[in-house]
């Protein structure tokens, strides 16, 4: 069964799909933005949404007609409840004729208590089975903290990986990563990372001698959504230094080397103790 909760948006509204993104980001559900579009709108069958969301106000005359009969042949053939943010503005028939098959009506600008109490009513049964599936891993990550913290505390750590032969942990020296758990350790201290944070982390984790390019990244982290930017990027970048970083201004692990990507800053041993650490680093690397 998949357990991913998917959300597709059929609008050209920038607000309304910032406001969907932040509500699916503390949900953890998925987002799929389509443009009001044929060929867009073709492609909602491939997403397998639970839901399709459908803020239609820009689009006037036949270009509606032809859009709306789309949208409802895909939710019948592929049996998708169709959620209509209706326009309070606007009382035309066709409007009226759209609130006739959809499986909900909500009023514009969309209030999300009412979005989150109608999902929640109508996928019950999903979320349950989603929110007992969150439960077990809440104790299960943490009964695996626990066994981390015991485990750190052992000197006779390698640099790379626990010597127990467990190869669901590595360390790169301050960190400590659960892969199991999607968890990071900063010497023994988890960080509360989010999913796509761990992402980034652990990619830049498991090779830190090497510069990840901008486009590899994004590909690495968002491998099914090609409408990713680089400002994406610099946001969840951000965001990861400001959980890592003493000054997320002035970066110390994380560094950006400009006009190529990004690199995870772990220093050989010993190797700043016989050097100035700041002229050292700007020798190798021009970060910001």
């Amino acid at each position: 069964m998949n357990t991913d909760f998917r959300i597709a948006l059929i609008s050209d509204d920038p607000y309304l799909l910032g406001l969907l993104k932040g509500y699916c980001h503390a949900h953890h559900y998925k987002i799929f933005e389509t443009a009001v579009n044929i060929e867009s709108i073709n492609a909602i069958a491939q997403m397998q949404p639970n839901i399709i969301i459908l803020a239609v106000d820009q689009v006037q005359g036949q270009a509606l007609k032809i859009i709306v009969k789309l949208i409802r042949e895909i939710s019948l053939n592929h049996q998708i409840p169709v959620c209509y943010l209706r326009d309070m503005n606007n009382d035309s028939r066709l409007e009226e004729g759209i609130a006739c098959w959809v499986d909900t009506v909500l009023d514009s600008p969309l209030d999300v208590n009412q979005l989150d109490h109608y999902l929640l009513h109508k996928f019950k049964q999903h979320h349950h089975f989603i929110q007992e599936k969150r439960s077990r891993s809440r104790r299960v990550t943490h009964d695996r903290r626990l066994l981390m913290l015991e485990v750190t505390g052992n000197n006779q750590l390698s640099n790379n990986t626990l010597k127990n032969g467990n190869a669901d942990y590595f360390i790169v020296e301050p960190f400590q990563i659960d892969q199991r758990s999607k968890c990071v350790f900063f010497n023994g201290k988890s960080l509360n990372l989010t999913r796509k944070e761990f992402d980034l982390f652990e990619l830049l984790a498991k090779d830190v001698d090497r510069v990840f390019m901008t486009d590899e990244i994004i590909s690495h982290i968002w491998p099914e959504n090609n409408r990713v930017t680089k400002s994406d990027l610099y946001q969840y970048m951000h965001l990861l230094r400001k959980k890592i970083e003493h000054d997320p201004n002035n970066p110390q692990w994380i560094l950006t080397v400009k006009g190529f990507g990004y690199k995870l800053n772990i220093p050989a041993p010993g190797i700043l103790e016989n050097e100035d650490s700041d002229s050292l680093l700007k020798a190798i690397t021009i970060y910001g």
